[in-house]
C-alpha cells in the first residue's frame, strides 16, 4: 500500500514496473514470513515450557491425575467418554476431581470454569494439556469406539520434568504448597476412582504414586535452581 501511495492516482489507474512488483512481492513475502515465524515461535514456546503464560493449574492437575492412574501405557489408557453417559460421568469425575482439587489448593483465588468444560471430551483442560505436551500426550482415535488417552511411555519422565519446570515458574509457589496440592489431588482421585475399580480403569498403586510425587518435587526443585 505504501508503494501505491507514491503513485499518481488522478487518472484512475496505476502503472507498476517490474521493479515495483518485485519490491512489493518482497515486502509481502517478508510480512508473511514474519507472521509464520511468530506462530511457529508460539508453538515452540508452548511445547518447551517457555510460553509467556504458565499452564493452567487444572491442566497440570489433569496430567498428574493421568500419571497417578499410571496411564502411561496404551494398555492403561483412559477412555474419553461423553459426560452424557453414566460411565462417562464417572470417568470424568475421577480424573477431574483430582485435577480440580490440585488447582484449588495451588491457586485458591482462581476463577471457576463451567461444569461443561470439566470433561475429557471437548473440555478445556485436556485441550490445553494437548497443546503443551503435543506428542507426549497420546489421544488414540478409534472409529468404532471411544478415543483413548495416555501419556506416551517413553515420555513419562519428560512430562514430569515439563510439569516441574512449569510449576517452578510460579514465583509465589512454595514446595510445601505443591506437596499439599499433590496430596489433595491423590485423595480426591482415590475417592472418585473407587467407583471405577470394577471396570478395570483404575491402575493407581501407592508405591508408584509416592515415587511420582518424589520425581515431581525433584523436577520442581531442580528447575528452581536454574
Amino acid at each position: 500500500m505504501s508503494a501505491l501511495d507514491e503513485k499518481d492516482l488522478e487518472e484512475g489507474h496505476v502503472f507498476l514496473s517490474s521493479r515495483d512488483v518485485a519490491v512489493m512481492e518482497a515486502a509481502a513475502l517478508a510480512k508473511y514470513r514474519e507472521w509464520c515465524t511468530a506462530r511457529l515461535g508460539q508453538v515452540i514456546a508452548l511445547r518447551t515450557g517457555k510460553a509467556a503464560e504458565v499452564m493452567q493449574a487444572v491442566s497440570v492437575g489433569l496430567v498428574i491425575a493421568l500419571l497417578v492412574n499410571r496411564s502411561d501405557e496404551p494398555t492403561r489408557a483412559i477412555p474419553r467418554l461423553s459426560k452424557e453417559t453414566f460411565v462417562g460421568q464417572q470417568v470424568n469425575d475421577a480424573i477431574y476431581a483430582g485435577a480440580e482439587k490440585f488447582a484449588d489448593t495451588l491457586v485458591p483465588t482462581r476463577s471457576e470454569r463451567s461444569a461443561d468444560e470439566k470433561r475429557l471430551k471437548g473440555g478445556y483442560g485436556l485441550s490445553e494439556a494437548s497443546r503443551r505436551l503435543a506428542h507426549r500426550l497420546v489421544i488414540t482415535r478409534r472409529a468404532a469406539a471411544e478415543d483413548l488417552i495416555h501419556i506416551a511411555p517413553k515420555s513419562r519422565d519428560d512430562v514430569v520434568k515439563f510439569l516441574g519446570h512449569d510449576l517452578a515458574r510460579r514465583s509465589g509457589l512454595a514446595a510445601e504448597k505443591l506437596s499439599e496440592a499433590y496430596d489433595q489431588l491423590v485423595l480426591a482421585f482415590r475417592a472418585e476412582a473407587g467407583k471405577l475399580a470394577h471396570r478395570s480403569m483404575v491402575f493407581e498403586r501407592s508405591a508408584d504414586t509416592r515415587d511420582l510425587k518424589a520425581d515431581l518435587m525433584a523436577a520442581f526443585e531442580e528447575a528452581r535452581k536454574c
